[in-house]
């Protein structure tokens, strides 16, 4: 079911938000006022389906100072700035998935959808588990990401923030998780690429050792700050792949999106 522009559990939360607009807005890596709207002039996507392993939240956890929508309800929000129009179906479960789990249960909704622009969030399930494949999590992720390209759909793949600074550390430990998550990224900027993905690393951008604090208690789920740091990565880059598509060659006939190489392997810097 498609997001309402302004769907909210309940009026008070809906006034949280108006109230906390002012201060995020000056917080460092957050949208500035106005900046969506310059940063995706010119947009054309009418129809965006958001799928991954997190859970959905409709109550995101308080941090002082920032709203509390969640992610995708600030990505479609930024887009509705230039198409007010726009559908959103959010797949995100109530629970946390795996990549298979994303691909087998959310990938057949997405594509009955009908989507033009998708955001495939790895939230770090995989990564956290027990026993971890990179090379099971690369096919599961190419079996995402290529059927969403092979009917028209331009993509943004998310990797998580460190999660080495997370309370889900301490299952398997700082090495092991490092370890982990570089290969998960490493192994998502290939295929992005291979793909015609776009790629944005949320370890990269917000590292962890720089005093960021965006998870929640359950060390997977980014609180409030996180929420809005990692929409505003996703639409940093939008509007950086419409900044490249703009003096890039015209796409063939296929439909196919070329972009100029590497131009959006972490996302776009912050404005």
């Amino acid at each position: 079911m498609p997001l309402l522009p302004n769907e909210n559990d309940d009026h008070e939360e809906n006034d949280e938000h108006e109230a906390d607009d002012a201060y995020e807005a000056d917080q460092p890596g957050c949208l500035r006022d106005g900046e969506s709207a310059r940063l995706l002039l010119g947009a054309g996507w009418n129809r965006l389906v958001v799928l991954g392993d997190g859970k959905a939240s409709r109550r995101v956890e308080r941090v002082d100072g920032y709203a509390r929508a969640p992610w995708y309800d600030r990505v479609a929000d930024a887009l509705r700035t230039v198409n007010p129009r726009l559908a959103c179906l959010s797949l995100l479960a109530g629970r946390e998935q795996n990549a298979a789990a994303v691909r087998s249960r959310q990938l057949p909704r997405a594509l009955a959808f009908g989507g033009d622009l998708a955001v495939v969030h790895l939230a770090g399930h995989d990564v956290l588990a027990p026993a971890f494949d990179v090379n099971a999590l690369r096919t599961e992720v190419v079996r995402i990401v290529a059927p969403l390209r092979e009917h028209g759909c331009d993509v943004v793949l998310v990797a998580p923030f460190d999660l080495t600074r997370s309370p889900a550390a301490a299952r398997l430990g700082e090495k092991v998780l490092r370890t982990r998550q570089r290969a998960q990224s490493d192994a998502c900027a290939n295929l992005a690429l291979r793909h015609g993905a776009l790629f944005v690393d949320l370890a990269a951008r917000h590292p962890a050792a720089a005093g960021g604090r965006f998870w929640g208690a359950d060390g997977v789920a980014p609180n409030a700050r996180g929420q809005a740091l990692l929409a505003a990565a996703v639409v940093r880059a939008l509007g950086e792949h419409l900044r490249c598509s703009r003096t890039a060659p015209a796409p063939p006939a296929d439909g196919y999106l070329t972009l100029p190489a590497g131009c959006l392997l972490q996302g776009a810097s912050p404005a």
